[in-house]
């Protein structure tokens, strides 16, 4: 089957975001974390490859690396080549052309875990002959306006492509896709800024088939690819630990004030303690025998000694019902506390 770069930008980003949708629902109905991906564009370090003279071509291969890893499951391909387009949906909401309850909000982007990027390292034919009677277009890697072809019978297109942790910047899977193929040449005058996409005289060519099986290559290679942790993910579970920590310890502060029994009516009790002081029903406290005694020169001691448990049946702001075991004679005035909390 003949492949076609010829769709609008468009009809692409609408394929890779189903595509993307269709990833999530995956990750989330097996339980299993499957991590986010996202595109650089395309660069160049070979020629006749040239991003100043054809800057189509970037994001051409990025747009093609987009619709070959939403077909593996390994990662949830995120958009990153037709961001602006997003962002202009976003703007009909905030212009109030789109009514606010129907809006797409700032904020509801997903996080990328990882990062593709690829760099073309070769690009072009084995054997190569320039010249010939094309339309002389600029090509700024060669120097002024001039026309050339390229007409050998082998063609070679080399990508490296390597997946980066956004987080830590660490490569984490790196590798090369090579792509061969016989046959014609093309002629590069003939493209006459067209775009590197909408050339079909390029995707005929031995060179755009070449590139066809170099990101084929590099698909079959990052499928094999099997990351679940990101240090994205890790920092926000962190984050997300801590802040748990930081409640607990606030909780746990708010309960080191101890209370009293304000009310006794049979096996239920009012204790000044309550949400404020960090409980909710369910909570155990435990209670304290208060014991006065006199000091051989008259002063009145008070003690306070471990006498029971309750537990909070209905808890307020500042005060609590509590439930009293059966052979439990609690009296008012005594002290009651979190069991973490020392009493004198």
């Amino acid at each position: 089957m003949k492949s076609n770069l010829g769709l609008k930008w468009s009809s692409v980003t609408a394929l890779t975001l189903l595509t993307a949708a269709m990833n999530v629902f995956s990750a989330t109905s097996n339980g299993a974390y499957v991590p986010t991906i996202s595109v650089a564009k395309t660069t160049g370090t070979a020629g006749p490859y040239n991003p100043n003279w054809q800057p189509a071509m970037g994001d051409g291969l990025a747009q093609m690396m987009v619709t070959e890893l939403g077909k593996l499951g390994n990662f949830r391909v995120l958009e990153s080549v037709a961001l602006e387009d997003l962002r202009e949906e976003r703007k009909l909401g905030e212009s109030g052309e789109v009514a606010g309850s129907k809006a797409v909000t700032k904020g509801g982007f997903e996080a990328a875990d990882y990062m593709l990027k690829t760099t073309i390292t070769r690009f072009g034919a084995k054997k190569s002959s320039y010249g010939g009677g094309g339309v002389p277009v600029p090509v700024p890697f060669l120097g002024g306006s001039r026309s050339f072809s390229v007409d050998s019978s082998e063609h070679e297109v080399q990508i490296d492509w390597r997946v980066v942790d956004y987080q830590s910047r660490e490569v984490v899977a790196q590798g090369r896709g090579v792509g061969k193929e016989s046959g014609k040449g093309f002629h590069f005058g003939s493209w006459g800024g067209r775009g590197y996409s909408k050339s079909s005289e390029f995707m005929d060519s031995a060179l755009g088939k070449a590139t066809m099986k170099a990101i084929a290559d590099i698909s079959s290679q990052i499928s094999g690819v099997k990351l679940t942790s990101s240090k994205r993910l890790l920092a926000q579970e962190e984050r997300a630990e801590d802040v748990k920590n930081a409640k607990r310890a606030a909780l746990n502060q708010l309960k080191q004030t101890p209370g009293e029994v304000l009310l006794v009516d049979g096996n239920d009790i009012v204790v000044s303690l309550g949400t404020a002081n960090g409980f909710a029903t369910g909570d155990k406290l435990v209670v304290y025998k208060t014991l006065k005694r006199t000091n051989k020169s008259g002063k009145e001691i008070v003690m306070n000694e471990l006498y029971g448990e309750i537990e909070l049946t209905a808890v307020g702001k500042a005060k609590s019902h509590a439930r009293v075991k059966a052979g439990l004679k609690i009296e008012e005035g005594w002290t009651v506390a979190d069991a973490t909390v020392a009493v004198d």
